[in-house]
């Protein structure tokens, strides 16, 4: 049954724009499927493959265009806005560089259970404007809501890149076509004016200032090389549950989904008014210490809830939805992470050192996920530490794999507190109830540094507490 609907998709638009409109074809790693599939499954398989390589590439393309330095951004200054970026069914791009200097409007629907703020029109309409996100929901029966993706407007180059489907086809699709950027903007245009006029003249404004352009053959060039540096080199799939097991699961997976979203979404709300109260001019530095605390604890669990959420999907993932691994750089990660490690420890009264040679290999793993999890796991072991305590970071090259181990240090002055009790919530979650600390259980945990290809080793030392040690293969290129 074909749908008919008021506007285009975006994958309908490329389709009829070919051959402007591309389809992404990057090559692929397949190992022996021990899971028989249907072929429609595998060519969904593919295309979430190719979605992943292409919006890693977006994101290497937009780190590279962007012209602050990378990282930085002051929530309490104004920031200069480079260029439009449009999502869905979720925020794509966590990277300071980008979520500070694009404008970001993500569409969803009403069953998007990581939505964030609600898009009612309020009091306070242009404050949210211009806002760093935004969402816009889509309506119920909009076909655009089976669709993944990501139109960048900028004064560099554009790009709209579309997980979809043509003909009942699973399609991944892009194009620097300024015709065809033009029809996408047109169709999400006329989706705004449905659920969200109110919003129309601020992004009317920055489409007119960021309109497609003729793209530079070197942009072209640069997102196809970095396509081939971000296709995926292994994959690998969980073992499938028994039956009862999976009911299990399935049951906590919808106690967690609702967990997350509803404690998620106030959290949001709170954090988003606390940044426009930060705008605001002649705030005493006592208030502006208050709000950033508040900001940043919301921060905090927010991503917490992220990590919880995502870290369940890939524990229940089906056999066909595996994890895709590529060449990553290790130091650009620790790079990275390593302030908001030292910020968390600094908080809890703790000292963190850190022995990293200044050259690491590269390693074979999924840069993002492993990201969150990693800041997920610093984040629950400086929590089980007393004040005081030393923690020791060091990371080496071991043979083929990389390890990172982290191992606690009590301070001598004060007395070692017993390690926190904990209570595990179903098969997923874990609860400190002497901290109030939700969170993975190790189990997850150590699954999913499986997933992403590496291994978790976790070791309890008397009168001293655990050790973290993580390992991760190194990748084929870094060791010829």
């Amino acid at each position: 049954m074909v749908r008919k609907w008021l506007l285009p998709t975006l994958s309908e638009v490329l389709a009829k724009a070919e051959p402007t409109g591309i389809d992404l074809l990057v090559p692929e790693f397949n190992p022996p499927d021990p899971y028989p599939s249907t072929d429609r499954q595998q060519l969904q398989l593919q295309a979430h493959s190719q979605w992943q390589s292409a919006i890693a590439s977006v994101e290497t393309l937009l780190l590279k265009s962007l012209p602050s330095p990378i990282g930085v951004q002051d929530l309490s200054e104004e920031t200069v806005i480079e260029g439009l970026l449009i999502t869905a069914p979720l925020p794509l791009f966590s990277h300071p560089a980008i979520a500070s200097q694009l404008q970001t409007i993500t569409f969803t629907t009403p069953h998007t259970n990581r939505q964030l703020l609600p898009c009612k029109s309020t009091g306070i309409e242009r404050e949210l404007d211009r806002a760093a996100h935004f969402p816009i929901e889509l309506l119920p029966t909009d076909p655009l809501a089976d669709e993944r993706f990501c139109l960048v407007l900028t004064d560099r180059f554009s790009l709209v890149v579309v997980l979809g489907e043509e003909d009942g086809t699973p399609r991944c699709q892009f194009s620097f076509d300024p015709d065809d950027l033009d029809l996408a903007w047109k169709s999400l245009r006329g989706r705004i004016m449905l659920t969200a006029p109110h919003h129309l003249s601020y992004l009317d404004e920055l489409a007119t200032q960021f309109s497609p352009i003729e793209p530079h053959y070197r942009w072209v060039m640069a997102f196809s090389q970095y396509l081939l540096e971000h296709q995926p080199v292994a994959t690998l799939a969980p073992t499938q549950p028994a039956p009862e097991v999976a009911t299990k699961l399935a049951a906590d997976v919808e106690l967690i989904q609702a967990l997350t979203h509803e404690i998620r979404t106030p959290l949001t709300t709170i954090r988003t008014m606390t940044r426009l109260l930060l705008r605001q001019p002649d705030l005493s530095p006592r208030v502006l210490k208050r709000l950033g605390a508040i900001d940043r604890e919301c921060t905090e669990q927010i991503d917490r809830m992220e990590l919880i959420f995502s870290g369940v999907e890939l524990a229940t993932t089906q056999p066909s939805q595996a994890v895709d691994l590529t060449t990553m750089s290790i130091s650009q990660l620790l790079e990275h992470s390593l302030p908001q490690w030292q910020q968390q420890a600094e908080r809890r009264n703790l000292n963190l050192a850190v022995d990293i040679p200044h050259q690491l290999p590269a390693v074979v793993s999924n840069p993002t996920i492993l990201d969150r999890v990693l800041t997920g796991l610093v984040e629950n072991f400086t929590r089980n530490l007393p004040s005081g305590s030393r923690i020791q970071v060091e990371v080496t090259p071991v043979g083929d794999r990389l390890k990172l181990q982290l191992q606690s240090q009590p301070d001598d002055e004060s007395p070692h507190t017993a390690h926190q009790e904990r209570h595990s919530i179903g098969q997923l979650l874990t609860f400190q109830p002497d901290t109030g600390n939700l969170s993975l259980n190790m189990n997850v945990t150590k699954n999913l540094f499986q997933l992403l290809g590496g291994k978790l080793i976790v070791r309890q030392r008397p009168q001293q507490g655990e050790v973290l040690t993580i390992f991760l293969p190194l990748s084929m290129i870094a060791q010829s």
